[in-house]
């Protein structure tokens, strides 16, 4: 992977420590079910090729090969695929960045997962397009993408107008929430036993996104508010279906 990548946050930002808070918040326990829900959704059949893009430590690739698929996981960040590789063996890991075409050699994938908001820390909003163009030609004619995350119209709903400052505390995790109105950025400061983390996220409006999905080659593109394919609702979760 090159070293002049840009990104919205530090290389390893979502190493050990973002790990370990995210832990305590409880982001991480349904990730078994939400993996089969997902099969279930994109109707996988048995030893499909799946691309989870942006794994962090694997917890959803390792669950995936679990379930008897091939799954490759691939993050920007090599301390990330280290943990994933110590947390979740089975998977093949790749370091990358995926505002960059995948080598040729890693081949096509019947689908692409990419779940808790892995998405929207590119530099600029032409590098995230950047990540949905190299998704597509990473699919299989006919390949599924499903991506999982929060929208413009959950934060309005969970947090109040853009702009708005949000403090709140959960199992020793304090964090600090802000959006920016202009940007749609979103910085969180993360403070826990005393150590604290920044973090940044770009979030999308609905119809921004699908249009980013579209220009990128996917069509048929559906939206709903969780894995079982209920109607979205204010605080609901976008999850964002498309085919290649």
């Amino acid at each position: 992977m090159s070293e002049d990548v840009e990104n919205l946050n530090e290389l390893d930002a979502f190493g050990a420590a973002f790990i370990a808070m995210s832990d305590k918040l409880g982001r991480y326990e349904e990730t078994e079910q939400e993996c089969r829900d997902i099969a279930t959704l994109l109707s996988l059949a048995p030893g499909a090729r799946v691309l989870d893009a942006g794994c962090g430590f694997g917890r959803s690739v390792g669950a995936l090969a679990r379930l008897g698929y091939e799954a490759v996981g691939v993050d920007i960040s090599p301390a990330v695929i280290a943990e994933a590789e110590k947390r979740n063996p089975g998977p093949t890991y790749l370091v990358h960045d995926l505002t960059r075409p995948l080598p040729a050699s890693v081949g096509a994938f019947d689908a692409i997962v990419n779940l808790y908001s892995s998405f929207g820390y590119g530099k600029t909003i032409e590098d995230d397009q950047a990540v949905l163009n190299t998704w597509h030609a990473a699919l299989k004619p006919g390949g599924k993408l499903v991506m999982e995350l929060s929208d413009i119209e959950r934060t309005l709903h969970r947090l109040g107008p853009l702009g708005t400052v949000v403090d709140r505390e959960d199992n020793g995790v304090h964090e600090h929430l802000y959006v920016d109105p202009e940007t749609k950025i979103l910085h969180v400061t993360y403070t826990a036993a005393g150590r604290s983390l920044e973090v940044e996220t770009r979030y999308f409006e609905a119809d921004e996104l699908a249009a980013m999905v579209e220009a990128a080659g996917f069509h048929d593109i559906a939206r709903y508010g969780g894995f079982d394919a209920h109607p979205k609702q204010p605080d609901d979760r976008l999850v964002l279906v498309a085919t290649a």
